[in-house]
């Protein structure tokens, strides 16, 4: 009797376990949240000043031949004309997809507030992509 009355709470059993690893918490990149917010801020800035060396020190080899400092510089103008200066990085959530460690952060910009996403490898610590939405960006694509 008591084997019988074994397979299904093991089995429950099983499938418990499983449906709570696949719900655990995100998988960082190889730096603190800390370290993320220093990295972003730093990478803002340097798009502020227009300094590509400082800029592409924190990018990935893949990064630095995607973006070219012709195409950094029309970056950073874009941003300023459509967004104004960059004031400050704000709250950081985190998420993944496939092995990537996604960082989305609302930065408080002088015109308006821009959401900025980070991308680095899980356990990472070389930025993989850098995305930038807001109402005044999505305007200037039209």
């Amino acid at each position: 009797m008591r084997q019988k009355n074994l397979l299904p709470v093991s089995l429950l059993l099983f499938f418990l376990l499983l449906i709570t690893t696949a719900c655990g918490q995100p998988r960082p990149a190889g730096m603190s949240d800390e370290q993320v917010q220093a990295v972003t801020a730093s990478l803002l800035n340097a798009l502020e000043e227009k300094n590509y060396t400082a800029f592409k020190e924190y990018l990935s080899d893949e990064m630095i031949a995607a973006l070219p400092e012709d195409q950094f510089l029309a970056l950073s103008e874009d941003i300023r004309n459509a967004s104004g200066r960059f004031l400050t990085t704000g709250e950081m959530r985190l998420s993944n997809r496939n092995e990537y460690a996604i960082y989305r952060m609302m930065c408080d910009y002088e015109k308006e507030k821009v959401v900025v996403t980070i991308v680095f490898k899980i356990n990472g610590t070389k930025v993989e992509g850098l995305f930038f939405d807001s109402v005044n960006l999505r305007q200037t694509q039209k």
